[in-house]
């Protein structure tokens, strides 16, 4: 929706003010309903970080067609370079790397969307293809195994030193 202003159009600031809480919206997505009463500003970050690092691929793909959704309804009606999803969707992903296309966001959603993208996407893209984050239960479960190995390597050791 865009409203007229002396010299030109400007688009309704509560269309990018929606763009940028559905982007933080992405933080609580990883909370747990009894903890959505006492989010913080600290909490939704690191709630964002560890929901992005548990799984680098599937945080990447989440972020390529979210975004490229979100940057489609932004920029749709506004911008002649970006009529389709596809469209939206080159742009998005190009702001993962070099940021190479020649479609430029022109609605302050828009801006606002490709922003994010740039700042979260490159991180995303380099951690991609490592493999997910263990779950607490598994780094415990490994950290057991190491110490029993530790404790069998310490008794052949005094078997074989007995003093």
């Amino acid at each position: 929706m865009e409203r007229v202003v002396s010299g030109g159009t400007a688009q309704d600031p509560g269309v990018a003010a929606r763009g940028v809480v559905a982007l933080l919206a992405l933080g609580l997505v990883t909370a747990a309903p009894e903890e959505l009463a006492e989010v913080s500003y600290e909490k939704l970050k690191v709630r964002l970080r560890d929901g992005l690092r548990r799984d680098s691929m599937n945080s990447l793909a989440a972020l390529a067609l979210g975004g490229s959704y979100l940057f489609y309804l932004a920029e749709r009606d506004v911008n002649p370079k970006c009529q389709t999803f596809m469209d939206a969707l080159v742009f998005i992903t190009t702001c993962f790397s070099v940021g190479y296309d020649d479609v430029f966001a022109r609605s302050d959603a828009g801006k606002a969307i490709a922003s994010y993208v740039m700042t979260v996407g490159p991180s995303l893209t380099a951690t991609a293809l490592d493999p997910p984050a263990h779950a607490p239960d598994d780094a415990l479960a490994v950290n057991r195994a190491i110490l029993g190995r530790l404790d069998e390597i310490l008794e052949a050791l005094r078997r074989r030193d007995p003093r």
